[in-house]
C-alpha cells in the first residue's frame, strides 16, 4: 500500500517494487516521490503510466543490473526523486541530507534529463569502501542513458509558407513519441537527481 505525503495540493507517493526473480540479492526497491493524486472518494493513487515510467526506467534495469553482477550484494534500496533546485519546503516530500562524504556519480550522456546519482555514505572505508564504489557506479551509472528524451521538432508558427514543413515535423515528432512511450515524460521531469540509499 502506497504511503502518501501530501502538501499544498501536490500529492507524492512511496511505492515498493519486489523483484519477481529468484536470482540476485537485491529483492527490494522503494521509490520515494512518485506524483499521485486525490480521487473523489479520498484515495491517493499513481497513474499506472507514472508508476510503469519508474518500474521501466529506474527500477527493473537495476534489477536486472543486479543479477549481471557477482560482486553486487545489495538487498534493499531506497531512492528519491530529487530536484536540487526545489526548496525543502516547497517539495511535498522530505528527502535525505546530502554532504560531501556522499558518492556522487554525474551523468556521462549529455543529452541525459537525468543529471546526477547520489548513493548515501554508508560509513566504510579502506578496501571495502573502494570495492562499494565499483560496484555502486557499475550498477547505476547506466540509467542516465534511459532519460534521453527524443528531440522536439523545429517550430514555425507563424512564417508564411512554413505551414506545411511545420505539419511533416509534427507527424515525425510523432512517430518518434511513439518509438519512445516515455519521450513526453523525459522532457519534462521533475527531478534531475536520484538520492540512494542502500540497506
Amino acid at each position: 500500500m502506497p504511503r502518501v505525503n501530501e502538501q499544498r495540493e501536490e500529492i507524492f507517493l512511496q511505492i515498493g517494487f519486489n523483484s519477481s526473480n529468484a536470482d540476485g540479492s537485491l529483492k527490494t526497491i522503494e521509490v520515494i516521490g512518485i506524483p499521485g493524486e486525490k480521487l473523489s472518494n479520498g484515495k491517493c493513487v499513481v497513474s499506472e503510466k507514472a508508476q510503469h515510467f519508474f518500474d521501466d526506467l529506474i527500477v527493473k534495469p537495476i534489477f536486472m543490473k543486479s543479477r549481471q553482477m557477482r560482486s553486487c550484494d545489495f538487498r534493499y534500496l531506497k531512492i528519491w526523486a530529487y530536484n536540487p533546485d526545489v526548496k525543502d519546503s516547497q517539495r511535498g516530500y522530505k528527502v535525505p541530507s546530502i554532504d560531501q562524504n556522499d558518492l556522487k556519480i554525474v551523468s556521462d550522456t549529455k543529452s541525459s534529463g537525468l543529471r546526477d546519482i547520489i548513493i548515501l555514505d554508508n560509513g566504510l572505508t579502506g578496501e571495502s569502501y573502494q570495492r562499494w564504489k565499483v560496484i555502486c557506479i557499475e550498477l547505476f551509472s547506466h540509467l542516465f542513458r534511459r532519460f534521453v528524451a527524443p528531440p522536439k521538432p523545429p517550430e514555425f508558427e507563424g512564417r508564411i509558407g512554413m505551414k506545411f514543413i511545420d505539419t511533416i515535423f509534427s507527424g515525425i515528432d510523432s512517430m518518434m513519441t511513439k518509438s519512445d512511450k516515455y519521450g513526453e515524460m523525459k522532457r519534462n521531469l521533475f527531478f534531475d537527481t536520484l538520492i540512494i540509499q542502500i540497506d
